[in-house]
């Protein structure tokens, strides 16, 4: 008998093309792989509890006799049991349980009975694992043999939940894939790199001889790369294993990745790129790439809803560029080389592009295969490294085992929110409600409230903290509350009847269950930072915070655009309120946003970060204590809308909206939303220049734009007068004529598109074009020249066209800034007025 913790990495049905993988048990079994605690790779042989039917409970009777009569019954019978369930409207259900292999049979039965099926639960591997709350952390108990693609296998082991989260923790094993082909589309070099700090932990399995070729021998190392001999020099470093042909190369390497035994594979693009060309070669060469935990060859499948996603038989297969994209940070583009040296300070040793990029390459590999090999198992290395530095490692196993989906699906929204909210369904005893093709509108944006343009002093921002998330939890806004309450088309309960939200929505008080999870994650949360614990904090908060979201999706099953718009309707509603208290202290509201309002304070200027947070605290406690009284006196429930002053800015500015700044006097007017900038005090006395949404966070506007506009704030926030500000302006733009800001003047752009499929051409596509690309997307460069949009180094020879520059990237930055202060920068140009800046209170 063994008694393991572990962490299940995949699970699939034997159905699967793949079969049983040699783990043994009869048809009809459910599989699930993963990583021990002690480091060994296990699986786990479940017998399949087969499907189940539900009928409505008027039903039952005729139901059971009908199956009882008609199903064969070997073994024991087709039926296995009756249990008392309901719908998601409440409608009392029976739920019958059937054998393996039994419901196309059943059906039929209870159709020639005249009998609805009001449901189906097909207990598939993700179900069944559901049914027992495991949502991948697990104990196993049982008898344990050796496997032949894994180290243990236990055959119908007990096996429940794991609730200590530190076995989220269980050290999976990471391999990073890279490939690089030649201009034909061949594999000519692979590489392999394992996170170094996981090596230690690492225990040897009974697998070995199977790797087969040149793999042989060689063990673990951290990183290795396989060579496809050329008629040019063979690599001669260690680590690099050459092949005669790319067929033995493509088998090798899916050896070797079986001889590692990793959980998960990752990679840059590593799915749309490297692991559909290894596919598509092994196909064309007749290669069976079984790099899994089981015989079957990887492959390609489709989900519903989603598009084809890679599957490797027990094993995780995360796009490390996907996992950064979702991560919520934010990098100029997302290659590999800008997101290396963003976070590591390091990237690629070769950086350039296109078609220069494979012409190095290409000459690199004929005159010297051992830097070709460092090259490619570089950039595994560096994926690697980057998932350590940011955590998305550790962060992905955390969130997939909050969740219970698996490790390819942790980063979605729906998937995750469907598993979590379908298991406390099932716990309920409630038929998880089909998906249907009803149309939602979509998650409504945020309350904006209209802003005011121009330079202000001792600006406070208050901010509702979680809001949405509060307003589900205060409100009970919850799929199955909804479901439940009294429809629309009854009239309106008297009080305490239900909830009714500003948009009309109705929202049983029975308890829901979304409040429900909220609160556990907030509370779960709050645990993670009194323990330092900030791998789980963020995972808890972007959890919590995506579900108003996925209640406005169409793909979702639980959303409904009622259900949505209940949730921006309260927000709308205390956004305003939170302003109505401010105007009735005399204060002026410059702007507001979803859940935050932007306060001119009217104390004086120089009053610092102290004076100013500490009215701010104040103002926040009398509003929270206003709203709970409202809420109390409207709902009858008790506030857990909490709002807190968030920052404090010395100078801010709102831009004016274009339309106005064109026309009329200077300052003043209607702001632009969505962007704004401040001189942000901080505790410890200091100040720095944060902007939001304007030019200088802005990826499509060049450096120049960007450094720019931070020079240009923090002249104007130092109190400068506007002769300061020309000057500045002046002065960049002499030098931007000099010459002396050329590497400054390119634009990053992506296409979403090939360029061939664009009927206009836009700056980005015609560098995309004169790149030559071809069924191709992605980010471009270009430079402004006096021939038009052109590739660095790859265009006509036309110098920058500074003129350019000057109208479309210094002059709408300047004017902004001026106008918002009363002057007007066009006049910059030539000579003008000078005057003090205004910043009113």
């Amino acid at each position: 008998m063994t008694e393991a913790r572990g962490f299940i990495v995949s699970a699939w049905d034997e159905r699967r093309p793949g079969g049983s993988a040699g783990f043994g048990g009869a048809g009809g079994r459910i599989f699930a792989t993963g990583r021990l605690e002690d480091g060994r790779s296990f699986a786990a042989v479940l017998p399949g509890p087969g499907p189940a039917l539900f009928v409505a409970e008027a039903d039952e009777g005729r139901a059971v006799a009908a199956l009882e009569r008609e199903l064969p019954s070997p073994g024991g019978g087709g039926l296995r049991g009756v249990e008392e369930w309901s719908d998601f409207g409440g409608a009392p259900l029976a739920r019958i349980a059937l054998a393996p292999g039994m419901r196309r049979a059943a059906e039929r039965s209870l159709s020639s009975a005249g009998v609805r099926v009001a449901g189906v639960d097909p207990m598939r591997a993700d179900e069944v694992l559901a049914a027992r709350g495991i949502r991948g952390p697990v104990l196993l108990r049982g008898e344990a043999r050796p496997g032949r693609r894994v180290d243990l296998v236990f055959v119908d082991p007990e096996m429940e939940a794991d609730g200590d989260a530190a076995s989220a923790m269980v050290g999976l094993r990471w391999l990073a894939l890279d490939i690089e082909t030649d201009r034909e589309g061949r594999v000519v070099a692979a590489s392999l790199a394992e996170a170094s700090s996981t090596e230690a932990s690492r225990a040897e399995g009974p697998r070995g001889a199977e790797a087969g070729g040149a793999e042989e021998g060689r063990g673990r190392a951290s990183g290795e790369v396989l060579f496809l001999q050329g008629a040019g020099l063979e690599p001669r470093a260690p680590g690099i294993a050459a092949f005669p042909d790319e067929a033995s190369l493509l088998a090798a390497l899916a050896g070797r990745i079986v001889r590692r035994d990793p959980d998960v594979i990752t990679g840059w693009n590593v799915v749309d790129f490297d692991f559909a060309v290894i596919l598509a070669r092994a196909a064309a060469l007749g290669v069976s790439f079984a790099a899994g935990r089981s015989d079957g060859s990887a492959s390609m499948v489709e989900r519903q809803g989603r598009k084809a996603v890679l599957d490797v038989p027990g094993r995780a297969v995360l796009d490390a560029m996907r996992l950064v994209r979702g991560s919520g940070s934010r990098y100029e583009d997302l290659s590999l080389e800008t997101v290396a040296r963003e976070v590591l300070g390091e990237g690629k040793s070769v950086t350039s592009r296109d078609e220069d990029k494979i012409e190095e390459l290409e000459a690199l590999r004929a005159a010297s295969p051992d830097e070709f090999c460092a090259y490619c198992l570089r950039d595994s290395e560096l994926v690697l490294r980057i998932l350590e530095k940011t955590g998305l490692d550790g962060l992905t196993a955390r969130r997939a085992a909050l969740t219970g989906v698996s490790l390819d699906l942790a980063w979605t929204s729906i998937p995750a929110f469907e598993r979590v909210y379908g298991a406390e369904l099932r716990a309920r005893r409630i038929m998880i409600p089909p998906k249907s093709d009803r149309k939602v509108s979509g998650a409504a944006g945020g309350t904006v409230l209209e802003a005011a343009a121009g330079l202000f002093s001792e600006v406070l921002v208050l901010d509702f903290r979680s809001l949405y998330p509060s307003i589900m939890r205060t409100f009970n806004v919850d799929p199955l509350a909804y479901e439940r309450a009294p429809p629309l088309s009854e009239p309106a309960p008297p009080r305490g009847g239900c909830i009714v939200a500003p948009n009309g929505a109705r929202f049983d008080r029975e308890p829901g269950i979304l409040p429900r999870l909220i609160a556990g994650y907030a509370s779960e949360r709050e645990e993670a930072l009194a323990a330092g614990d900030e791998v789980a904090a963020y995972v808890y908060k972007i959890l919590q915070n995506s579900f108003y979201g996925v209640l406005g999706s169409e793909g979702c099953r639980y959303a409904r655009t009622e259900i949505a718009g209940a949730i921006t309707s309260f927000g709308k509603k205390y956004l305003t309120f939170a302003r109505d208290f401010f105007v009735g202290k005399g204060l002026r509201v410059l702007y507001g946003d979803t859940d935050s309002v932007f306060v001119l304070s009217g104390m004086p200027g120089g009053s610092g970060y102290g004076e100013l947070m500490a009215a701010g605290r104040a103002y926040a406690e009398e509003l929270n204590d206003e709203i709970a009284q409202r809420v109390r006196e409207e709902y009858g429930l008790e506030s857990l809308l909490r709002i807190r002053c968030e920052k404090a800015y010395e100078k801010f500015m709102i831009p004016r909206l274009k339309s106005e700044a064109a026309e009329g006097e200077r300052g003043g007017g209607r702001g632009r939303s969505k962007g704004y900038a401040g001189l942000l005090l901080d505790a410890s006395g200091g100040a720095e220049v944060e902007v939001k949404g304007m030019e200088a966070a802005r990826s499509d506007f060049t450096p120049l734009a960007r450094s720019f506009q931070v020079a240009l704030l923090r002249l104007a926030f130092s109190g400068a007068g506007e002769a300061a500000l020309r000057d500045l302006f002046r002065s960049e733009e002499a030098a931007l004529r000099r010459g002396q800001r050329d590497s400054q003047l390119v634009f990053r752009k992506t296409l979403r598109r090939p360029a061939e499929e664009y009927a206009s051409e836009t700056p980005q596509v015609r560098a995309a074009r004169l790149l030559g690309w071809k069924d191709r997307r992605g980010r471009v460069e270009y430079v402004m020249t006096k021939a038009g949009a052109e590739p660095p180094g790859r265009g006509s020879g036309s110098g920058p066209d500074y003129d350019y520059y000057v109208e479309h990237q210094l002059l709408p930055i300047a004017v902004a800034i001026a106008d918002a202060a009363g002057a007007d920068a066009r006049s910059w140009l030539g000579s003008g007025p000078q005057g003090e800046l205004d910043f009113g209170n």
